[in-house]
């Protein structure tokens, strides 16, 4: 069969064989795609940059004799080089793919999470990567995948939430709290539901790098709540924060 060219990220790669490589890729129309790579690993025409996670580019795509479909080649379409001479950078693109392949049911295609995948991907390597662009895409995620948080009205009985100085929240269960159904739920300053909600509605994360570190830590622990009550195993690009410098890794995962 013919093969068809897609735009594509590649999530996931792992050996099959001596040369060849299975290849998790996201495209737009077709969502999250299983495929085989024949001979990936000695190709320099077909696979010329490689396969490695966070490549952006055009995949060019065919069924093959069974359910695995072929990925008969890969032409990248954005810098990836950055992403192997800068350890903060290969964290956050270990992070970024991982926790997409770990929470993106495969065959649903979703061109919004696709796109912003890229924006994340863009942000990290060729940019300036801050641990805000993660926590926007984390929202994205949630909000495709039909998780988002509740920030304004309780997550249980949907009345609305106010505070002058801090609202309950609790991830596992959802987002903000009334005063009903709190029950000992940990405080969010109103100042990191601010920027949660500056960040879920696609505010420039630039606009909080000069917030203190605490409302930052704050924002991050918040989302993180949700996103680790929908993973099924701690990820393993969580290792790699903790190889960072304090700085850079502080307010990752």
């Amino acid at each position: 069969m013919q093969s068809q060219s897609t735009p594509a990220v590649i999530l996931r790669t792992r050996p099959l064989g001596e040369a060849d490589l299975i290849a998790i890729v996201l495209t737009p129309e077709q969502g999250k795609l299983e495929t085989a790579a024949a001979r990936a690993r000695n190709s320099k025409k077909r696979f010329a940059g490689g396969l490695s996670p966070g490549m952006r580019g055009v995949a060019a795509i065919a069924r093959g004799r069974g359910a695995l479909l072929r990925l008969e080649s890969f032409d990248a379409t954005a810098a990836h080089a950055p992403v192997g001479a800068d350890l903060t950078r290969f964290a956050y693109v270990a992070y970024l793919c991982e926790l997409t392949d770990e929470l993106v049911l495969a065959r649903h295609p979703d061109p919004e999470l696709f796109a912003a995948l890229c924006l994340a991907l863009e942000q990290v390597i060729g940019g300036a990567p801050q641990a805000l662009h993660l926590r926007q895409y984390e929202l994205a995620l949630l909000r495709c995948l039909g998780l988002s948080p509740a920030l304004t009205c309780c997550c249980v009985c949907g009345s609305e939430v106010g505070g002058d100085e801090s609202a309950a929240f609790d991830g596992p269960r959802g987002g903000v709290l009334c005063l009903e159904h709190e029950r000992g739920a940990p405080r969010l300053p109103t100042s990191a539901l601010a920027a949660i909600q500056h960040l879920e509605a696609g505010g420039d994360p630039a606009a909080l790098a000069a917030a203190p570190a605490s409302l930052r830590r704050a924002v991050r622990d918040a989302i993180q709540s949700i996103v680790r009550s929908h993973l099924r195993r701690p990820l393993h690009a969580q290792a790699f924060f903790a190889a960072l410098p304090r700085d850079a890794g502080a307010e990752g995962v």
